[in-house]
């Protein structure tokens, strides 16, 4: 992929993110000035990113979009529901688009019908057809009616495409070059360049405004002239014309091209009236003007007569300006070929980030250079007292630099939340309207920052609690005017660093959760005994939403029911090493909390020993370590169990689980883990517990990595080999 194109898709994704939340803010509050232009001015940028890569169906859309939105902000049209539906169906097929472009960079085959669709649904939502570029009538081309009989011989007995183009004064600020898109017209038949007003006096001119309009014929199709002028097109009008034959053949010489014109012009400034002062300074921009055309005419060979006549008398440098003009006009060369592109994972840096981890690159380098006088000390012999003393201090050194490194590469990877906060306005705007639900979104803390693999996994079980929410949670307008409630529902979503961490809240003050219906639907469904669900308090039924399979919900729609969303909610944060918690009043409302850790590179984990090897369990999911006699374990059969806290816990064995010999050893009693497994609370047998530990995962590769129970592997300071267990898959 190139630097130009991925640069497009970082900051095209960027732009449509962007032009999104603007536009819920002006459907909101429709007068508000601040969100007309921060959407205007997304998608002007958009349009003309789209227009620099040749992709004509998406800058037409976007275009068509754009005229829209002038259209409401000079009060011709009003924003509401179904116009705000139009744009954002826009940009959610320019977010496609580009996503597909990142892979096969190209747009679909049906770009230009959809851009066509999308125009036209536009044109609706206003109340009538809006003007586009293939609008233009012959009507509005007076111009050809008074074309002379010379200029209409080339394209006489033709049907031909006339073009209109009158470049916005500030156009070379846009990065546009009306002389250059011209030059380039296909099959061009005649051109006129004409003033587009009065020509002000020499003193007044300014040369950074376009002055001038372009008239045109060429015998090219209108939908080559549309992808021609695809970055411009509120500056063109195009129009199918034809051009009656003439009574009689009129003469016609062959038209200079327009390199040739434009030389003769630098000719032309050479000669005008003034002083030796003043035609010194016009010369080098003459000369910058020359070669700039003869390189756009692929004419670098002439390039060395302009040189040896640049610092020659002006005379010389004119008759060698004309001489060129004279000469043939080579075609541009083709633009080399694109490679097929890559797409690569990209992340943005803040550069202070990338400033203090080069200052930690120089302290170690400096850092390090005492070693070899250490090494030297050690091989002369010198104070064994004093070696110590000197590698004792260079080792606090580099192992200060080295955490401090640590850090400082860990938040290089550290994002904000709001790249995950971003699409809940849309999610709940399109839901709530679709279930007649008035909802009111508040989001907080989306400067809080996380690891960008934290953000990956968190996105996923953020919409499945949003859309629980409102589906399950978020009552009818009409059942919270009965219970006295507001008829728009508060649902928030608010984040905060805690603990080392970062905790994601979601809360509704909808109806609440029903702990008895949560009991009677897992007994109904066979996930627990009648006795046992009687056992449960209420948090910890609450927690039965969170297993395969259970939904509180009487029927299944494209939202929710399938008793599958809480279940890949947890599965995903406990994937990342955190977890779920549930509180629920009910008839007031529900909140869930998320506590993952802020980053996954990093894992905290309790380190435990069995048969001679180290295991590792994440710390989020160990609520306790204890020792119990053997009279305390309950035996039923195969099953075991432990009384913790007046509840039955069910226990097993860590050599059973990974298929160990049994220990044969007499013991005084078991240690045991206790692990929440998403609100299942297990006892866990070990031989023996160890310290806690931070470690760096390294995943599974090869045959390995189909051993779903392993999470991963790790080196400890002593060299020694860790096993970090996906208890949840072993169990």
């Amino acid at each position: 992929m190139s630097a130009l194109f991925e640069q497009f898709i970082l900051e095209s994704r960027e732009l449509l993110e962007a032009a999104g939340a603007a536009l819920l803010r002006l459907e909101r509050a429709p007068t508000e000035t601040a969100a007309v232009n921060d959407l205007f001015r997304a998608l002007h940028t958009l349009k003309g990113a789209t227009a620099l890569f040749d992709m004509a169906p998406f800058t037409r859309m976007v275009h068509a979009g754009e005229d829209a939105l002038m259209a409401v902000r000079d009060g011709r049209a009003v924003m509401n529901g179904d116009l705000a539906d139009r744009l954002l169906d826009l940009l959610d097929i320019g977010t496609a688009w580009i996503d597909g472009l990142e892979h096969s960079q190209s747009l679909p085959d049906d770009a230009d019908t959809r851009a066509r669709a999308q125009e036209a649904g536009l044109r609706a939502a206003l109340g009538g057809p809006a003007e586009s570029m293939d609008g233009g009538t012959p009507a509005g081309f007076t111009w050809v009616d008074e074309l002379s009989e010379a200029e209409r011989a080339k394209a006489a007995g033709r049907t031909v495409t006339a073009i209109a183009y009158d470049p916005a004064e500030d156009c070379f600020f846009a990065g546009d070059d009306p002389l250059d898109l011209c030059r380039r017209i296909p099959d061009l038949l005649l051109l006129r360049v004409e003033t587009a007003g009065a020509w002000p006096m020499l003193t007044d001119l300014d040369p950074y405004r376009c002055a001038l309009r372009f008239r045109a014929l060429s015998g090219a199709s209108k939908d080559e002239l549309t992808r021609l002028f695809r970055g411009v097109p509120d500056q063109v009008s195009l129009a199918t014309v034809a051009i009656p034959a003439p009574s009689a053949p009129v003469p016609l010489a062959a038209p200079a091209s327009l390199a040739t014109a434009m030389l003769r012009e630098q000719a032309r400034i050479l000669r005008l009236p003034g002083n030796d002062v003043e035609t010194a300074a016009r010369r080098p921009a003459v000369l910058r003007a020359v070669r700039n055309i003869l390189a756009a005419e692929g004419r670098n060979a002439d390039a060395p007569s302009l040189d040896r006549a640049a610092d020659g008398p002006v005379d010389a440098l004119i008759r060698c300006i004309e001489s060129l003009a004279d000469g043939p006009a080579a075609a541009a060369p083709a633009a080399p070929a694109t490679p097929p592109l890559q797409a690569r994972r990209t992340l943005r840096v803040d550069a202070e980030r990338m400033d203090r981890l080069m200052a930690l690159v120089g302290e170690l380098v400096v850092a390090k250079g005492s070693l070899p006088y250490l090494a030297r000390e050690a091989q002369q012999g010198r104070n064994a007292d004093a070696l110590a003393q000197g590698i004792k201090e260079a080792n606090g050194r580099i192992d200060s630099i080295v955490g401090d490194l640590q850090d400082a590469v860990l938040r290089l990877r550290l994002l904000p939340l709001s790249r995950v906060f971003d699409p809940l306005p849309r999610l709940v705007r399109d839901t709530a309207r679709r279930l007649g639900k008035p909802v009111e979104l508040h989001l907080s803390g989306g400067e809080t920052e996380a690891d960008k693999d934290i953000l990956d996994i968190l996105g996923e079980p953020l919409l499945h609690l949003v859309r629980n929410a409102l589906d399950h949670g978020v009552e009818t307008p009409e059942r919270r005017r009965a219970a006295g409630k507001p008829e728009v529902a508060t649902l928030r979503v608010q984040a905060f660093q805690d603990s080392g961490g970062v905790v994601v809240e979601v809360s509704d003050d909808g109806a609440g959760i029903d702990a008895a219906a949560v009991r009677r639907k897992a007994v109904a469904q066979g996930a627990l005994s009648a006795e046992q669900a009687a056992a449960l308090s209420d948090t910890e039924a609450l927690r039965l939403i969170l297993l395969p399979g259970l939904s509180t919900s009487d029927s299944v729609s494209d939202l929710s029911g399938r008793g599958v969303g809480m279940d890949a909610v947890r599965g995903a944060v406990e994937q990342a090493g955190g977890r779920v918690e549930i509180a629920s009043d009910s008839g007031v409302g529900t909140r869930f909390r998320l506590v993952l850790p802020l980053t996954m590179m990093v894992t905290r984990l309790v380190t435990v020993e069995t048969a001679g090897a180290l295991y590792g369990f994440p710390v989020t999911l160990v609520t306790g370590m204890q020792r119990f006699p053997h009279g305390a374990i309950r035996r039923m059969k195969h099953a075991e169990s432990v009384v913790v806290q007046d509840a039955v816990v069910p226990l097993l064995r860590l050599r059973r689980l990974l298929n160990l010999p049994e220990d044969e050893r007499e013991r005084s009693g078991e240690s045991v883990l206790l692990v929440d497994l998403g609100g299942q609370p297990v006892a866990l047998v070990v031989d023996t517990f160890r310290e806690r530990a931070e470690v760096v995962l390294k995943p599974m590769t090869g045959l390995l990595a189909r051993l779903r129970g392993y999470a991963g592997t790790a080196v400890l300071g002593d060299g020694s080999l860790l096993l970090a267990l996906n208890l949840r898959e072993l169990v």
